[in-house]
C-alpha cells in the first residue's frame, strides 16, 4: 500500500486492512481455532466462534486510537484494489504461501474493497 501512497505507514496500512483480511480466513473457516485463541488473550475469555477475534480487535483498535484510519484520507481511490493485490502478489508472494488457504488476486482486491472508507 505504501508503495503507492508514500506518506501512508506501513503499520496504519495493514490497521486499515486487518478487520477485512482477518474476516477472509474467518469466513472461510481457514484457522477458526487460532482466531479463538486470539480473542481468548485479547480479552475475551469466554470466546467460542471465530468472530470473537473481530471484537477483540476493533476493541484493541479503538483503545489505540487507530480505529478511524481511512485509506480516504491517504489519497486512496477504491479502482485501485486490483493494482494493490497484484502488487502484493509481486512483491511479498512468499507471504501469501503462509496463509492458512489460497487466495486469488481478486479475494486480495476484495479486502481493499471491503477496507475501504
Amino acid at each position: 500500500m505504501s508503495a503507492y501512497h508514500h506518506n501512508l505507514p506501513h503499520g496504519a496500512g495493514l490497521i486499515m486492512i486487518s478487520k477485512a483480511f482477518a474476516e477472509f480466513f474467518i469466513e472461510r473457516h481457514a484457522c477458526d481455532e487460532q482466531f479463538i485463541k486470539m480473542a481468548k488473550v485479547m480479552g475475551i475469555p469466554e470466546a467460542d466462534k471465530p468472530k470473537d477475534f473481530i471484537t477483540a480487535l476493533e476493541k484493541l483498535k479503538k483503545d489505540c486510537g487507530v480505529d478511524d484510519l481511512k485509506m480516504s484520507d491517504y489519497g486512496f481511490q477504491p479502482e485501485e484494489s486490483m493494482t494493490l493485490a497484484v502488487n502484493a502478489r509481486e512483491t511479498m508472494g512468499g507471504l501469501f504461501l503462509s496463509n492458512p488457504c489460497e487466495m486469488s488476486d481478486e479475494e486480495c482486491a476484495g479486502i481493499f474493497d471491503k477496507s475501504y472508507r
